[in-house]
C-alpha cells in the first residue's frame, strides 16, 4: 500500500540509476525548492519565487520539462529560464523534488522496457483509489504499471468528487479508463450509505 509518491521513491531507489540518478539521491521539500529557485532566479522575493514554484510544479505535473514549455507571457518566459537552471541544479546535486517522484519514474518506465516489465511483474495487483484526482503524470504512470498481459487492475473513482483540479488533477482520467482498459468492468455504486435524507 502506498501513495504515488512513495511508490515513486521505491522505483527510483531501485532503478533510478537507469536514468542517471544515484541511489542516495536527495528529496527536496518545498522550502528547499524555494531556496534553489531564489538562487536560480537571482531574487530575494519570496512571493515571486513561490509563483515560479507553482508554475514549475504545474508544468511538471503536465509532464513537461523546461525545453517543452511554450510560455504564453513574460512571467512564464522567466519561469521557464528559472526552471531550466533548476533542472540543471537538480542533476548536478542528484536531487529530486516532490513532482519528480512521479515524473522520473514515468520517464524510467517509458524509456526502459526491462524496468517496466520488472515493475509490472512485481505489482501483480494494482488498485488505484480516487482516480478522478490523478493528474496527467500520475495517470500515465498507473497506465504503464498495469500489465496488459495479466491485468489485475482495479480503479475506484467518483466523477462528482474531483477536488484536486488546482494540483493538476483532471476528471477526464476517469473517463479515459474505458478507452485505455477496454476490458475493465464498470461497477456503479449508486446507493449512498454515508448519509440519510
Amino acid at each position: 500500500v502506498s501513495t504515488f509518491h512513495s511508490l515513486g521513491v521505491r522505483l527510483l531507489r531501485a532503478d533510478g540509476e537507469r536514468i542517471g540518478l544515484k541511489k542516495n539521491f536527495s528529496i527536496l521539500d518545498a522550502d528547499d525548492v524555494l531556496g534553489v529557485l531564489k538562487d536560480a532566479g537571482a531574487t530575494t522575493d519570496n512571493a515571486l519565487a513561490r509563483r515560479w514554484q507553482w508554475t514549475i510544479s504545474r508544468w511538471k505535473n503536465e509532464g513537461l520539462a523546461s525545453a517543452g514549455v511554450a510560455p504564453v507571457n513574460d512571467d512564464e518566459r522567466v519561469a521557464q529560464r528559472v526552471m531550466q537552471c533548476y533542472e540543471e541544479w537538480l542533476v548536478a546535486y542528484q536531487a529530486v523534488d516532490f513532482d519528480d517522484l512521479i515524473g522520473l519514474p514515468l520517464k524510467l518506465l517509458q524509456t526502459d522496457a526491462d524496468a517496466r516489465a520488472k515493475w509490472q511483474g512485481m505489482l501483480r495487483y494494482l488498485l488505484v483509489d480516487e482516480v478522478q484526482d490523478t493528474n496527467a503524470t500520475q495517470y500515465e504512470l498507473l497506465n504503464l504499471l498495469a500489465d496488459p498481459r495479466a491485468p489485475a487492475f482495479t480503479a475506484v473513482g467518483d466523477d462528482d468528487q474531483s477536488i484536486y483540479g488546482w494540483r493538476g488533477a483532471t476528471i477526464e482520467n476517469l473517463a479515459r479508463l474505458r478507452q485505455d482498459f477496454p476490458t475493465l468492468e464498470i461497477i456503479p455504486l449508486e446507493q449512498n450509505y454515508r448519509s440519510t435524507g
